[in-house]
């Protein structure tokens, strides 16, 4: 079966608002330089610290929630420049680390307008890389009014604060945007009012070019910023030149949901902010931890009321806690065990197992074996420890040899959940690098192997597919062809996890041509793990074609989640409420569309 079109970029022709389409990529040329000067230079005097780039940015759409949309900003760098008064500050050794900093992906949220507001940076990006380049987003920045006018304000962040920016310009025609006046000054503790001893004075000039998505075609822009104090501070003189044009816009759908899915290894801060220097990780380990020990944490934890949902917020400020007592004090986590003989809560055990797990620390890991292997205790409290075995970011030698023994079981659901949990551990071993992960796949493509009855086969495919590798493809494609469907099903629930084109292809083919309608309802649920972009014709299809009304349904359940977030589903959605033969069916598409069925 060929591929699906991809579907073509939305303009916004109609309605005074950018397109903001998920899985939508803009690549751009870049060229800019950033210039910073402390006291009165001498006349040429290089500034003190020059930083500039030339090379490709690319700004992603990974996802729209409300009035908000996230954004993936990638700058691939052909060449850079960091000079101190005037020296090359980057060495042989300097330079790639330099680069590598640049070249990190991060993200940025914004406003349904363009303006941005928060960034988030995978933790080890070095303070200079990360002032940088929030300096090139805020510098960049487009923001709109709610309706078309041919002047307007708009209030902006970059690095140095708050300020209100002026803008003019009408469709068809270039904008110029210049900086009007700063309202507020960035400060570590945020947003702080201009003291009465400083004065800001402003001169800028940007010049955007728009497509009709709204979205710039190119943009021209320099900056310069003076800050003088009269309590004796230096100067500041800043400067900035920016050059954007745009070389292309594609569909990357495996852009949707990557904030959300590496938001927990990501720093997040207002874009009004200057990182000076990293924060001593165990200082802010001990701020947390606050001089708690175990006892008196995993106390708070049984003490909190046992209704569910009264106690999610306290839960979560109680494992963050225990996770930085693990990860300060190492040897804390070794007394878990002990901790647990004899508890019964969920709440408890679970938070500290979590904790464990999130720490990831060897001890942590060892802790975690222990309590799955102790045959004395609750096989709820194992099971969940087992689970965590297998999330631990950082899996240990001793930590696998858990697992596989634990895989062997004779109680069934310590069985299954350890298997299952090689695969998460394969995945997290593969990410550290190293021959643990790719000694740990191939046991388990052996596993797959040699399963011996179908139920055992779909377990170890299940395992297979935690690991999120693409090379898991050929395996599950055999697996689809297997006469048992109980097989096939488990095939179609893996490659939920699996990206790229090849696995949307096989989704497709199994929603389509599987003759059992469990193993066609499989391939839909894993669509739901998967850009929807790409299965929208084969869901149009099973809505108009599959003879089974519960597979029918669960591809209109599927499609109305993501009413607002694909191209063309409200209008599946309707031909399946005017036409499926099944009352069920009709009501619940119509339901989505927020309209009566027609009854028959």
């Amino acid at each position: 079966m060929p591929p699906p079109m991809p579907a073509p970029i939305p303009t916004s022709t109609d309605r005074w608002r950018r397109a903001w389409v998920p899985g939508t990529q803009f690549v751009y040329t870049v060229s800019t330089e950033q210039r910073l000067s402390f006291g009165q230079p001498a006349r040429n005097a290089p500034p003190t610290v020059r930083m500039g780039l030339t090379g490709e940015l690319s700004l992603g759409v990974v996802g729209v929630h409300g009035d908000q949309v996230d954004l993936q900003v990638l700058v691939r760098a052909g060449s850079i420049t960091f000079e101190s008064e005037g020296q090359d500050s980057l060495d042989d050794k300097r330079r790639p680390e330099m680069l590598g900093h640049l070249q990190q992906p991060f993200y940025v949220t914004l406003n349904a307008q363009g303006a941005a507001l928060v960034t988030y940076f995978e933790l080890g990006v070095n303070p200079v890389a990360q002032n940088f380049l929030r300096s090139l987003v805020a510098s960049t920045q487009f923001v709109m009014p709610d309706a078309p006018q041919d002047t307007w304000q708009a209030q902006e962040l970059d690095v140095t604060g708050q300020y209100v920016a002026d803008y003019q310009g009408s469709a068809g025609q270039p904008y110029v945007k210049s900086k009007a006046r700063y309202l507020r000054l960035a400060s570590p503790e945020g947003l702080r009012a201009i003291a009465a001893s400083v004065q800001v004075a402003t001169r800028s000039r940007t010049t955007i070019i728009l497509g009709d998505e709204l979205w710039p075609k190119s943009l021209e822009g320099q900056e310069r910023l003076e800050l003088n104090s009269n309590d004796g501070a230096p100067p500041i003189l800043g400067e900035v030149q920016v050059s954007l044009l745009r070389t292309s816009v594609r569909r990357v759908p495996t852009l949707i949901g990557m904030l959300d899915a590496r938001r927990k290894h990501l720093g997040k801060a207002s874009l009004a902010t200057q990182v000076f220097a990293p924060a001593d990780p165990r200082e802010e380990l001990r701020r947390q931890v606050a001089g708690a020990r175990l006892e008196d944490l995993a106390g708070k934890l049984r003490q909190l009321p046992r209704e569910e949902g009264a106690n999610g917020q306290a839960t979560a400020q109680l494992m963050a806690r225990l996770k930085a007592l693990f990860q300060l004090e190492p040897a804390s986590a070794l007394a878990v065990p002990g901790q647990l003989r004899g508890e019964e809560d969920r709440n408890t055990y679970s938070s500290m197992l979590g904790a464990l797990s999130a720490a990831s620390t060897p001890e942590a890991v060892r802790a975690l074996g222990q309590v799955a292997s102790d045959g004395t205790l609750a096989l709820p409290v194992r099971v969940d420890a087992t689970a965590a075995l297998g999330a631990a970011e950082a899996p240990t030698a001793e930590g696998i040899d858990a697992l596989r023994a634990l895989s062997g079981s004779t109680q069934q659901e310590l069985r299954g959940t350890a298997t299952l949990a090689l695969g998460n551990a394969t995945r997290n071993a593969l990410a550290q690098g190293g021959a643990q992960g790719e000694s740990l796949m191939r046991e388990l493509m052996r596993s797959v192997a040699t399963a011996q009855t179908p139920q055992a086969r779909a377990l170890q495919l299940r395992a297979l597919a935690n690991t999120a590798d693409v090379r898991v493809l050929p395996t599950l494609q055999e697996a689809l062809r297997d006469p048992s469907p109980i097989v096939r099903e488990a095939a179609a629930e893996a490659l939920r996890l699996i990206p790229g084109p090849d696995a949307d292809r096989m989704v497709s083919a199994v929603m389509l041509g599987d003759m059992a309608p469990e193993v066609r309802r499989a391939a839909i649920f894993a669509t739901s793990f998967r850009a929807l972009a790409p299965q929208i014709p084969a869901l149009a299809q099973v809505i108009r074609q599959d003879a089974v009304e519960a597979v029918r349904i669960e591809a209109v359940r599927l499609l109305g989640t993501n009413l607002r977030n694909a191209p063309g589903v409200a209008e599946i959605l309707a031909w399946a409420g005017q036409n499926d033969p099944n009352s069920d069916v009709r009501h619940t598409a119509m339901a989505f569309l927020g309209t009566r069925a027609p009854v028959r």
